[in-house]
């Protein structure tokens, strides 16, 4: 189903996302909650926003905040090792997919942040972001 198809029956997306704006953007927190709200893909609300030319932040899983992320602080923090291994054998093609990634986030009830540390720590990057911001 495409996002044309999803305004036919729905005129209001537009009106959603940039009445949640926050400083001028969209963070993902706000527009993962967006989708839930309206009940429609994520994506659906990030190619709104690309198509209004408004810039999501703040990822969850501190992939990105309005400029990249700075991971310098991970040396020193340690992971569980279920939530390591669990990350490992989550992998497709040797990424962590982000919707995978959230899905562990609650299924271990720590943040998404901590979830995408991890990764970052392994040296694993997030892949196909729900929002469409990356691939």
């Amino acid at each position: 189903m495409s996002l044309n198809h999803f305004k036919k029956g729905h005129e209001g997306i537009e009106e959603v996302v940039t009445a949640s704006l926050v400083e001028g953007y969209l963070p993902c927190s706000v527009a993962l909650r967006i989708s839930a709200h309206l009940q429609i893909e994520p994506r659906w609300v990030g190619e709104t926003a690309n198509r209004l030319k408004i810039r999501i932040t703040d990822c969850l899983l501190g992939c990105f905040k309005i400029k990249k992320s700075d991971h310098g602080d991970l040396e020193e923090k340690h992971f569980a090792r279920d939530l390591i291994e669990a990350v490992q054998n989550a992998l497709v093609d040797g990424r962590l997919p982000c919707r995978v990634a959230h899905d562990l986030g609650r299924r271990f009830k720590v943040s998404f942040k901590e979830i995408g540390d991890a990764a970052t720590k392994m040296k694993i990057k997030i892949s196909d972001c729900q929002l469409g911001c990356f691939s």
